[in-house]
């Protein structure tokens, strides 16, 4: 949990940038939001669960009592107003409505469920639009505690997948691997692991492809793409191997990762993002398998495996010292395989660096 005077730093930046978009304040609800601003995980379930910060005043929380208390015991400068099943909750945003003073222009978080945005318009009249720019920006550059904790979840992982080839055999089912690689992350002290993506042979080309019970064979691919966290901040890296030879497999792949390595040397502080983009999709061009590399070159790392910078073609957003993102161009054949290879990218003394290092040279695994 970051230090209460990190926590205040960043409510008052989360305020300055309202009063700069002319917001009067934003409402936040659980998730990595209002994490970052208080420093507290809760769940979002059908409860209304909402923080209204404005921009001139005390923030005020509607929290069902069975999750407000560590609200109150981390001594925010927040008011929270507990409801409990009993009394229901209109109580509580009545009284959040009027002391945070909804009315004007007001932002709302874009995972914000309708039914509880519902029960704040039943007592005012504000008009809502999107907070996700400015959540998205204040977030964006990470502090030293949040590089700290993005660098041992990228250390995890990275472990975690030198240990995959042994389980790599002829026969095994994607989704067998897949939970067992899964245990292996735990096992190596990530707190939370998301989908483990296990894609044998032509599945590869397809590259959300969720685990099945397809078997693996020999002289197939197997791409392996794993998002984690420690503390809950994500790591995420993608590697290719093959079980047996291939030499179309290795022409792809060495091209993939002088693709990725290009995009990485290209990215620095105040390059265009799609600078970088452009750096991967050209070597993958002049290679013939421009058609075959059909998605963004990466995505920001955080509190969440997809947040801003968006690493893609034609991008203009410029990269900020303390960003960290994913570089993981791939080239998708249908009906025989796929390949990615994906590092996550920290810039740190106006040059981007990998801060994952797990092996990605061709046949590293054997």
């Amino acid at each position: 949990m970051a230090a209460g005077s990190a926590l205040a730093g960043r409510m008052k930046r989360l305020k300055e940038a309202m009063r700069k978009e002319r917001l009067q304040g934003a409402v936040l609800v659980p998730g990595p939001n209002l994490k970052y601003l208080t420093g507290v995980d809760s769940l979002m379930l059908e409860r209304p669960f909402m923080l209204l910060v404005p921009a001139e005043g005390v923030p005020h929380l509607v929290a069902p009592k069975l999750e407000a208390g560590p609200y109150g015991d981390a001594q925010l400068p927040v008011r929270v107003l507990a409801w409990t099943d009993s009394e229901g909750p209109g109580a509580a945003v009545r009284e959040a409505v009027a002391g945070a003073g909804l009315e004007g222009e007001w932002g709302v978080e874009g995972r914000a469920p309708y039914q509880y945005i519902a029960k704040l318009m039943e007592e005012a009249s504000p008009k809502f639009r999107s907070a996700e720019p400015v959540l998205q920006e204040m977030r964006e550059v990470k502090d030293q505690a949040e590089v700290a904790l993005l660098k041992r979840s990228a250390a995890i992982l990275s472990r975690a997948f030198e240990e995959f080839p042994g389980h790599i055999q002829e026969g095994r089912t994607e989704q067998e691997l897949a939970r067992e690689m899964t245990e292996v992350i735990y096992a190596k002290g990530a707190t939370k692991v998301d989908d483990v993506l296990v894609q044998a042979g032509p599945a590869a080309a397809d590259p959300h492809h969720l685990p099945s019970k397809r078997k693996l064979a020999r002289g197939e691919s197997l791409l392996v793409d794993v998002g984690a966290a420690y503390g809950g901040y994500y790591a995420d890296i993608t590697r290719t191997f093959c079980l047996g030879r291939s030499n179309e497999l290795a022409r792809v792949y060495d091209r993939v990762l002088e693709a990725q390595e290009s995009a990485i040397d290209a990215a620095a502080e105040g390059t265009p993002v799609g600078k970088v983009d452009s750096a991967a999709r050209r070597v993958l061009a002049e290679a013939g398998l421009g058609r075959y590399f059909f998605h963004r070159t990466g995505h920001g790392l955080g509190l969440e495996i997809h947040e801003a910078p968006y690493i893609v073609e034609g991008g203009k957003e410029k990269l900020r010292e303390g960003v960290c993102f994913t570089v993981e161009p791939g080239a998708y054949i249908r009906g025989k395989f796929g390949v990615r290879i994906e590092d996550d990218v920290l810039i740190r003394g106006g040059r981007g660096a990998p801060i994952t290092d797990a092996p990605k040279q061709y046949g590293w695994w054997r």
